[in-house]
């Protein structure tokens, strides 16, 4: 059989990590990215998300509307981070460095750990689910759980092609299977479709959980185009990112709307196997589903290990290389398959939980790296000063109030974001007395988004934050060896 480059290249593993990529290394089209993110959205086990809509007290119209609005704003949010990857050629995080200084960043690395953990148990958890669904009597959820980990494990530990590639593969199987679930919901029927009343509390509860899934992927994004031609045009990075995530969510969370409103629930792959009806059709679905979903898990594997080299390279210097990759992912892998396998019996409950947390903590972090970028400094950094423990803007810069490390205008305005974030959320585990008033909608990534970056636009403005022509040129970046 013949190889092309792209498949000879998978069987190497990827020794680079957070340093800046080579233009040597640069490759691939801003298309790439359709694949990824098409590919590891489309999943019935996404299908959860748009259970919840009909579960917190939606109608099967009103659920349909906080489905399209919720993937609308999120994925337009998410999407935009694509460009600084191709543009700055380094991983999301690093990046970070650029608004909150050198030491600041770790403030988003310290939030990523939980949210790189936190979704890889639910992904895990989703994964043992379907292919115990799948095979009942060959596999428990917990022994499906630990399988489809391991497979996890080894696409994160071959690195960014393997990634690509495997989504590009997988796009036809997933695909397919979530076709077939489609159909059978379509042929089941029973569903009540007139729009009934509006209720304020649940909608918004809704857009926000649909919202909050597409936002907290902010922070891996640049991770799968930094590998792009630095010239990669920024619309194409956009709207591949955005159409892949957007019509996989969309497509999913729709399907999961449609199963809650027959089936009732949260578990889609139960529900599956009732839409279906054929027994190894169903099988086959499920097994496509379940795969698929491990491939998913990766990302979170692979987004963790990242990080986790990010905070250590805070302080020295991470050389790459194979044991240094696989060393880092274990921390995520390790911890993320202990809490997956003793998770509480109210998954749904602590998934909606989970993302409030997220929303409260990654939104306000979200809205400054974008503005940032796209306005006040035009996507125009000093790459080198990403990788200068001593000395270099992002240690000491009076104009940008940064000084130890630390830039003061983006850790006020987190703050501040985050404060008048608090009254608007609402979940299991704290209710904020705005949102009580508001039908216990979850509110806060608005405010999240909109104070944060006003109150950030405000402080550069007041500091003559119009420093881009002086900051050296993208282009003189070096790895990250080069301190």
């Amino acid at each position: 059989m013949s190889h092309t480059p792209e498949t000879v290249e998978v069987s190497r593993l990827e020794t680079s990590h957070i340093d800046v990529i080579d233009p040597g290394q640069r490759h691939g089209t801003p298309r790439d990215l359709f694949t990824v993110w098409f590919s590891g959205n489309l999943s019935i086990g996404n299908a959860i998300f748009g259970a919840l809509a009909i579960i917190v007290g939606n109608t099967f119209w009103w659920s349909v509307a906080a489905v399209l609005v919720g993937n609308l704003v999120g994925g337009t949010f998410m999407a935009l981070h694509s460009v600084q990857g191709a543009r700055l050629g380094v991983p999301q995080l690093i990046q970070s460095r650029g608004q909150f200084g050198f030491l600041g960043a770790l403030l988003p690395v310290v939030l990523a750990a939980f949210l790189y953990c936190g979704f890889f148990v639910v992904t895990a958890v989703l994964g043992g689910q379907a292919l115990s669904a799948a095979m009942p009597g060959t596999f428990s959820v917990n022994g499906g759980l630990v399988l489809l980990a391991l497979l996890s494990l080894g696409v994160a530990l071959l690195g960014y092609r393997a990634i690509h590639l495997a989504a590009r593969w997988a796009i036809w199987p997933l695909a397919a299977a979530v076709v077939v679930v489609t159909v059978g919901s379509i042929l089941h029927g029973g569903v009540e479709l007139t729009a009934g009343s509006f209720q304020a509390g649940p909608f918004f509860t809704a857009v926000g959980l649909m919202a909050t899934f597409l936002l907290t992927y902010a922070p891996y994004v640049s991770d799968y185009s930094r590998y792009l031609p630095e010239n990669s045009s920024a619309t194409a990075c956009f709207g591949w990112t955005f159409s892949g995530v957007f019509i996989s969510a969309t497509w999913c969370n729709l399907l999961g709307v449609v199963l809650a409103a027959q089936i009732g629930g949260t578990d889609m792959f139960l529900a599956t196997r009732e839409v279906v009806g054929v027994e190894w059709i169903a099988v086959a679905t499920l097994l496509v589903t379940a795969l698929a979903i491990a491939g998913n898990n990766a990302l979170n594997l692979y987004g963790g290990m990242l990080n986790l080299i990010t905070a250590i390279s805070s302080f020295k210097d991470v050389r790459p290389s194979v044991l240094v990759r696989l060393g880092f992912l274990l921390p995520t892998f390790a911890i993320g398959l202990w809490l997956a396998l003793n998770v509480t019996d109210n998954f749904s409950a602590q998934l909606t939980n989970f993302l409030s947390f997220l929303t409260l903590g990654f939104v306000p972090w979200g809205a400054i790296n974008l503005l940032d970028f796209y306005l006040v400094r035009h996507g125009s950094y000093d790459v080198r000063a990403f990788f200068t423990r001593r000395g270099g803007v992002y240690n000491h810069d009076p104009a940008t109030w940064t000084y130890g490390g630390f830039n003061f205008q983006a850790l006020i305005a987190y703050v501040i974001g985050v404060a008048v974030s608090l009254p608007f959320v609402t979940n299991g585990w704290y209710a904020g007395p705005i949102a009580e008033k508001l039908g216990g909608a979850d509110l806060s990534w608005v405010p999240g988004l909109i104070v944060t970056g006003a109150v950030y636009l405000g402080l550069t403005t007041i500091a003559g934050a119009q420093r881009h022509q002086s900051v050296a040129p993208v282009n003189t970046a070096v790895p990250g060896g080069a301190r």
